[in-house]
């Protein structure tokens, strides 16, 4: 009788056992499945706000272009062109410096002002880089072109923000020497497009 009543308590709590492991098991099944849920819903959510942010950028660039197009028609040595960063700027440097100086011409001052009049109307990082041909340049104050571009691009920031009217932050600059040419650095026409200052207005 004894015996019984110990044989009978044993599977009594065997089968708690069991059921409780089967009730575990069922959650977590219940928490994988809803994780999975959670997981799906997060990717569609990136890709549409992936997808939103890519047109917010596309308008946001074509504004850009009409608040410069009234400046670039106005002067045959600025052009615009967009890549992965947002829109450049592509300033000759015949416009805007004598050649091997990094002095900003009396006669750019207008130009730059209107540039500089047109970022401040919106919010988005500048960057200003500084760029030469491959003719070497040494003199008393920049003995290569690292230098001269460097200087120049620097120069035009140091302006921007005697205006006051850009934020120091939003600002930078750096220059490129000879090596980032977008011409053939052989020909006169080549060496001609390479002299140039490229001012970036960043995507947001």
């Amino acid at each position: 009788m004894r015996n019984d009543y110990y044989s009978n308590s044993k599977d009594y709590i065997n089968r708690w056992v069991v059921s409780y492991a089967d009730l575990v098991t069922m959650l977590l099944a219940l928490f994988m499945v809803l994780f999975a849920i959670s997981q799906n819903i997060s990717k569609h959510q990136a890709k549409i706000i992936s997808e939103n942010a890519i047109i917010e950028q596309v308008e946001q660039l074509e504004e850009l272009k009409v608040l410069f197009n009234e400046i670039i028609a106005k002067n045959e040595n600025i052009k615009y062109l967009q890549d992965g960063r947002g829109l450049v700027l592509r300033l000759n440097n015949s416009i805007l410096f004598d050649a091997g100086s990094a002095d900003i011409k009396k006669e750019a001052i207008v130009t730059i002002d209107e540039i500089i009049d047109t970022i401040a109307k919106i919010d988005n990082n500048i960057i200003v880089e500084g760029h030469t041909d491959s003719t070497p340049i040494k003199n008393d104050k920049y003995p290569s072109n690292w230098e001269l571009s460097t200087a120049r691009a620097t120069n035009i920031i140091a302006y921007m923000i005697k205006t006051k009217k850009i934020a120091p932050k939003r600002l930078s600059a750096v220059g490129y020497g000879e090596y980032m040419p977008v011409a053939d650095n052989t020909s006169n026409e080549g060496r001609l497009l390479n002299r140039r200052v490229d001012i970036i207005i960043l995507k947001k």
